[in-house]
C-alpha cells in the first residue's frame, strides 16, 4: 500500500486533473441544477478514481493458468482439476500461466513481475519466443508457483500463489463430497420389524 501522503497527494492531483478535464459545469434546459450538479460530481469522482488508481499502480495481483497440454503433443487434456489456488495436472503435462495486476479501482495495470517455484523438481518454468510462460510437470509431488510484482521503495511486494499438484499419469483422482448426516432407522416406520 502507498504511504498516507503519497497516497493522499495522488487522490488530490486525480481530482484536481479530474476537474480541469470535465470543465465548467454547463446546466441543461429542463434539467434541475441540482441533479446536473450531482452528475457532474460522480463523473468528477469516477474519472478521479481512475487516474489516482493509475498513479498509484498495481494493488492487487493473481496467476490465471491457461489450458493443460499433453506436453508430447500439445493437445488440450481433459483431466485438468482446479479449485481455486491450487491445481492438479499429471505427470507430461504443461500449462500457461500470466500474471494479472489490478490498481485499487479494480482496472488492469501494466507491472513487471517475476515468476519462481519452489519445487523445480516437480514443476519448472520455461517462456518461449512470444513471451508466454509454461509451467511444464516433471516429478510427481508438490510445487507452488509464485508470481511477484515489486512495489516502490520501502513497500512490501504484491506476491500471487498456484499450488501446482503433480500425479502420475494415468492415476485417477477421487473427490469425495460430504453429505447431510441421516439416521440409519430414518426411514423405518414405526412398527416395522419389531
Amino acid at each position: 500500500m502507498p504511504s498516507p501522503d503519497r497516497a493522499f497527494e495522488a487522490r488530490r492531483t486525480a481530482l484536481h486533473a479530474a476537474a480541469v478535464l470535465h470543465g465548467p459545469l454547463v446546466l441543461q434546459p429542463g434539467i434541475p441544477r441540482d441533479d446536473t450538479a450531482r452528475q457532474a460530481q460522480k463523473d468528477i469522482r469516477a474519472l478521479a478514481d481512475q487516474l489516482a488508481a493509475y498513479v498509484l499502480g498495481a494493488a492487487h495481483i493473481s496467476l490465471v493458468p491457461g489450458p493443460v497440454l499433453d506436453e508430447a503433443t500439445g493437445l488440450p487434456s481433459s483431466t485438468t482439476q482446479q479449485k481455486g489456488d491450487k491445481m492438479q495436472i499429471n505427470t507430461g503435462q504443461k500449462f500457461s500461466i500470466k500474471v494479472t495486476a489490478k490498481d485499487a479501482a479494480g482496472y488492469p495495470t501494466a507491472a513487471d513481475f517475476q515468476l519462481s517455484v519452489d519445487n523445480p523438481d516437480v514443476v519448472s518454468l520455461t517462456q518461449d519466443e512470444d513471451g508466454t510462460w509454461w509451467v511444464i510437470s516433471g516429478a510427481p509431488g508438490e510445487s507452488v508457483v509464485t508470481g511477484t510484482v515489486q512495489q516502490g521503495e520501502g513497500q512490501e511486494p504484491l506476491t500471487a500463489r498456484l499450488v501446482v499438484d503433480v500425479v502420475p499419469a494415468g492415476a485417477a483422482t477421487v473427490e469425495f463430497e460430504v453429505g447431510d448426516i441421516v439416521e440409519e432407522n430414518a426411514a423405518s416406520t414405526p412398527g416395522e420389524g419389531q
